[in-house]
């Protein structure tokens, strides 16, 4: 497979009204005049860039050993706590709501996958997944080889990354990571009980293939988290004796591997934001000696074109977007002309399609794409040269590929998740074209024939129209009053994708609209939509969004005083700018690990990621109008004394960081809060939070975590509630 660069009335027992309101307003009263708002220190750190001076008062919090930053984020932490304890109840109760939702009844029958004799599945324990396989042909009492149980991974703050079996499935290799960190240990176990075994353990690993059932083909990072050698390492060897294949040193590309769907081959993908270089292996490379293999290159790296390699009997397919294919094609090349001047078309998509990705099988091509943004699914007959399109189960909906192991068949799996659904998967049949569900996953006592998903276009400052779509009850009033959420991400070519969110239904079962603005920057409708929200055309995406807020006020919808808004990383900066460029349209902003600063994060190249992310931002160190562009867009550099001035408010926020994120830095959010306070005056009628996780990094723990993940989201829900519903 190629892979291509997730209104309920609360009753309170009480006596009158009246004086439940008094006592209420009391007792806020005297948690706010208990409670201290934080004040950082300043530092008058004065820069010069590009012939203009930039002052960062707070560039001292990008210094973990400054002895004021744990006192700083002692404070905030605390600040935050003592603020939602008016919120407790609130808090409790959405809690129990999304658990309600998230709810799935253990009778459900585990997903297997059968290959090589054996029938493979995974269960869910209190402490992780447990992985394990059964014989075919001994019946329903057969006895079950546990893999892995990964619950003792939990007492190490150690989760799985990956896991993979050997091509002859004798050995399981599985690859773990500690919390905040993106790259581990491989593990590898075997399963014929082989007296002479001996566990072995691979150090800094961050992604792995089999080339053979003795060879492992690794990837492994830099200090900047940017993976860029491969090593082999053969089965019952010692680390210090693995072979490195390959090594990229240009800092604006990383490295990944994948292997061929026939197993023939193991590419090395070296890939910056927008170009590809491949090179592909035989796995049948005899490592004895100790000798690198011969990598054969398929295309030498050119700006602005990518391309992913897979492999077919004795043809090689390639996903690329060369020749001007913006939304990407597929084509062929013979094993013995593997050059760009012997490549030919197979499959080639129409200006409102693109292809996400692609899976190979003996006698046909699945492909995963989108068309007007939404998700599909084409099966292309090899023997035939004939097309169709599978009839998806929902409309509005993300696609999964499922594992398809077998290559010599005609079925396959692959998962949707909705809206209203669970994670449901599906097999479809490319010979007789019939769809059958495996398992549907419902939502416990949801009734989904009163609520609706639709989607509509708003039109944007240059006449675009951006796509946005709506979830909520079905008997909304378009009376302006309608609490709403707005969600966005933006960048990298990312969609906003349309799917199950447990924090969603405490909002619209509480008559609140989520509203996901598809706005430029993402990838919901190609390569130039895209491209159209990067770089230079960056303020597309703050613009979008910006117009679709306005539309829903225009629309009768909702109101400003109604309105909210939900980032994520580069959503959050999304989401943070509108606090400085239009904070009359929202009552309040939940900024998670937010990309708030991002001129600091481009400036420094020895940040994890800096060098590599100069196609998607710019290099504002050697450009000056990259540096202009980003200081009129960040959220940081827009925090001063006119954002005050003419207004006694502004959205209330609350906001998220991570101390072992790797990706957007702790100081991002923690400078961004502290700014703020130091300009806020001390009249101003605003509410700002900060809750910064000392343990987890960018995408929160492992599935251990999940009680305390839930408990952080169901705060946040409860925090817009508090601030829209009063």
């Amino acid at each position: 497979m190629f892979i291509v660069s997730k209104h309920l009335v609360i009753s309170q027992r009480c006596g009158s009204n009246q004086s439940r309101t008094l006592f209420t307003s009391l007792r806020n009263v005297f948690l706010k005049s208990k409670n201290k708002v934080p004040i950082p220190k300043t530092v008058n750190d004065i820069q010069l860039h590009h012939g203009k001076t930039r002052q960062d008062l707070f560039s001292w919090m990008e210094n973990l050993s400054d002895q004021h930053l744990g006192s700083y984020i002692k404070a905030e932490n605390e600040f935050t706590r003592q603020s939602m304890r008016q919120h407790k109840f609130l808090h409790k109760i959405v809690l129990q709501e999304m658990k309600r939702r998230l709810y799935i009844p253990n009778v459900l029958p585990p997903l297997k996958t059968v290959a090589n004799g054996y029938e493979y599945y995974s269960t869910t324990s209190a402490y992780g997944m447990v992985y394990l396989r059964k014989k075919l042909g001994e019946g329903r009492d057969a006895p079950e080889q546990v893999l892995l149980n990964s619950g003792f991974l939990r007492s190490m703050n150690m989760s799985v990354r990956k896991v993979l079996l050997s091509p002859d499935h004798s050995i399981f290799a599985y690859n773990t990571e500690r919390e905040g960190m993106e790259y581990g240990e491989l593990h590898f176990k075997d399963l014929n009980n082989r007296a002479h075994w001996e566990n072995e353990v691979l150090d800094n690993v961050f992604n792995f293939v089999w080339a053979n059932n003795q060879v492992v083909y690794y990837t492994v990072p830099n200090a900047q988290l940017r993976p860029y050698q491969v090593y082999a390492h053969v089965i019952g060897t010692e680390q210090s004796q693995d072979v490195l294949v390959y090594e990229e040193l240009d800092d604006t590309v990383f490295v990944d591997i994948t292997s061929s769907k026939d197993g023939n081959y193991v590419t090395i993908n070296a890939n910056s934001l927008s170009s590809s270089e491949v090179r592909v292996i035989d796995t049948s490379h005899d490592f004895t000696h100790k000798t690198a293999p011969r990598l054969q290159l398929v295309k030498p790296r050119v700006p602005g074109v990518e391309y992913y390699v897979d492999h077919h009997d004795d043809t090689f397919y390639i996903l690329t977007n060369a020749d001007d294919a913006k939304n990407f094609k597929l084509v062929l090349t013979p094993d013995d002309a593997i050059g760009k001047a012997h490549w030919t078309d197979l499959i080639t998509m129409k200006p409102t399609e693109k292809i996400e990705d692609v899976d190979l099988f003996q006698n046909n091509v699945v492909i995963y794409g989108r068309r007007d943004g939404l998700p599909m699914i084409l099966c292309h007959d090899l023997r035939t040269k004939e097309t169709h399109q599978v009839q998806l189960p929902e409309e509005f909906c993300v696609l999964n590929p499922g594992t398809n192991l077998d290559f010599n068949t005609d079925v396959f799996r692959f998962s949707v998740i909705s809206p209203f659904t669970h994670e449901s998967t599906y097999e479809y049949d490319m010979s007789t074209r019939k769809l059958h569900p495996i398992r549907v996953q419902t939502i416990r006592k949801f009734d989904r024939s009163k609520y609706t998903c639709s989607q509509i276009h708003v039109k944007s400052h240059d006449d675009k129209q951006i796509p946005v779509t709506l979830i909520h009850k079905k008997d909304i009033e378009l009376n302006g009053r309608n609490p709403v959420l707005m969600r966005s991400y933006g960048a990298y070519g990312t969609s906003t994708d349309i799917e199950f969110r447990v924090e969603q239904f405490p909002l619209i079962e509480r008559g609140w609209v989520i509203a996901l603005a598809h706005v430029r920057g993402g990838g919901e409708l190609g390569k130039d939509w895209y491209e159209d929200g990067k770089l230079d055309k960056k303020m597309n995406s703050f613009k979008d969004f910006i117009a679709v807020a306005e539309h829903l006020v225009a629309s009768k919808l909702t109101s400003p005083d109604h309105l909210t808004a939900m980032g994520t990383s580069a959503g959050g900066l999304l989401v943070g700018a509108m606090l400085h460029m239009r904070p009359d349209l929202f009552k309040a902003l939940v900024l998670k690990v937010p990309f708030v600063d991002p001129l600091s994060s481009m400036l420094n190249p020895e940040l994890p990621l800096t060098q590599i992310e100069y196609p998607e931002w710019g290099n504002p160190t050697e450009d000056a109008r990259a540096y202009d562009l980003i200081e009129s867009y960040s959220p940081y550099e827009n925090i001063n004394a006119d954002l005050f001035k003419s207004r006694s408010s502004l959205p209330s926020l609350f906001v998220t960081g991570g101390m072992k994120d790797q990706r957007v830095a702790y100081w991002q959010p923690l400078k961004f809060v502290a700014r703020l306070r130091h300009f806020t005056p001390p009249t101003f009628n605003s509410t700002t939070l900060l809750k910064m996780d000392l343990d987890r990094g960018h995408f929160g723990g492992g599935g251990s975590e999940q009680d305390s993940r839930l408990s952080d989201v169901a705060e946040q829900m409860a925090f817009l509630i508090s601030q829209v519903q009063k």
